[in-house]
């Protein structure tokens, strides 16, 4: 058997042994058509790409065979581990194991420990972030793609150590330290790490929000005059506000603020400033089996030379074909205010990109 499965089998063979899991997961497959014929093939534009999981200009995708495995004890001590594969799983820097693209990735592995009957606990592992209303599981987006947001100023994940206090069942917060946006290992020439806070408040369907930060150095890596690679500190600085309300009936209206901004000061002599925000609206309406999902976003990025915005509309028909199982075909505009889209005569030479996609998901 190969090292890269005999790893994860090995890993679930033990959690088996000491906890009993709990297991779940999805899969999804989809076709992704991109009707500005890009040479690049993946969607990429000169902001980086915007449609994070877009794949090739037109393709069939195994995006995510992904399995949760989780458990607890009888004091409350609890764990997570989230193993994924597809072609998701290479855009999360996987282990690519395919010269396709497919990867496998550790999303997550983070424990949970009470601190006795305190309502207050720590966390520490690798784990998502708490920004953004998309989450890497498709079924439970209101849309197919990820949005500007998705891509542009949220992490997906990072690994660290939280201390969780659960007020009551209505308000939590949680403050600790990360290795930076997407950072396994350090985020630091110096070994600082990022602080990261977040506040919760539940009050059911009226409202449930989040309100998350990130504040330290984020380690990069400049180059000087003469073209050779210097280490070089980024300050970041990212806010956010994620939240979902239910009061019409039938309806989830989803929405979040978004501000990042991060300044580049180098040995090498490079200041740089960044600062991106973005805005967007996720309306998801249910109707019987069928449901109907909208997405509207903004975002603006100025790197001190010049500032770009895009605006995006994405419209997801869907329907449960069975309680576990979903259909969706969704259309994508994407309008920005230079020419950053790549089409088949040169690279960004267009302020418009349209991507159709239809999906099949799973979730169990």
């Amino acid at each position: 058997m190969k090292t890269h499965i005999l790893i994860p089998v090995l890993a679930l063979a033990s959690l088996a042994a000491a906890d009993a899991p709990k297991l779940s997961g999805w899969a999804t497959a989809s076709y992704n058509k991109d009707l500005g014929n890009p040479v690049t093939r993946d969607y990429s534009t000169s902001l980086g790409p915007l449609n994070y999981y877009g794949g090739r200009e037109a393709s069939f995708q195994l995006n995510a065979a992904h399995l949760t495995v989780s458990g607890g004890d009888s004091a409350g001590a609890n764990y997570v581990v989230d193993l994924d594969g597809g072609t998701d799983a290479s855009h999360n820097a996987g282990t690519i194991v395919a010269s396709s693209g497919w990867g496998l990735d550790l999303q997550q592995a983070f424990v949970l420990l009470p601190l006795g009957k305190s309502p207050v606990g720590v966390q520490a592992g690798k784990f998502y972030t708490s920004e953004g209303t998309e989450v890497l599981n498709s079924g439970a987006n209101p849309t197919v793609s990820r949005g500007l947001l998705f891509s542009q100023l949220e992490p997906l994940a990072h690994t660290g150590f939280l201390v969780n206090v659960k007020v009551d069942d209505q308000i939590g917060f949680s403050v600790g330290a990360v290795n930076g946006f997407d950072a396994w290992t350090t985020s630091s020439a110096s070994g600082i790490p990022l602080g990261y806070a977040k506040a919760s408040l539940t009050l059911g369907d009226p409202l449930a929000a989040t309100v998350s930060a990130y504040y330290g150095p984020n380690a990069t890596w400049g180059t000087n005059d003469a073209g050779e690679a210097a280490p070089s500190r980024n300050v970041l600085l990212s806010l956010d506000l994620t939240g979902v309300t239910k009061v019409v009936p039938n309806l989830d209206l989803n929405f979040q603020g978004n501000f990042l901004k991060t300044h580049k000061d180098s040995t090498a002599g490079i200041n740089v400033a960044w600062t991106k925000y973005g805005l967007g609206l996720q309306p998801l309406y249910h109707i019987g089996k069928a449901q109907v999902g909208l997405r509207y976003e903004f975002l603006s990025e100025d790197n001190g030379d010049a500032e770009v915005t895009v605006h995006s509309i994405s419209l997801a028909p869907g329907y449960r074909l069975t309680p576990a199982s979903l259909v969706r075909i969704e259309y994508r505009l994407d309008l920005a205010s230079d020419k950053i889209f790549a089409s088949d005569a040169a690279k960004n030479d267009s302020k418009t990109d349209q991507i159709v996609t239809a999906e099949i998901n799973y979730t169990f």
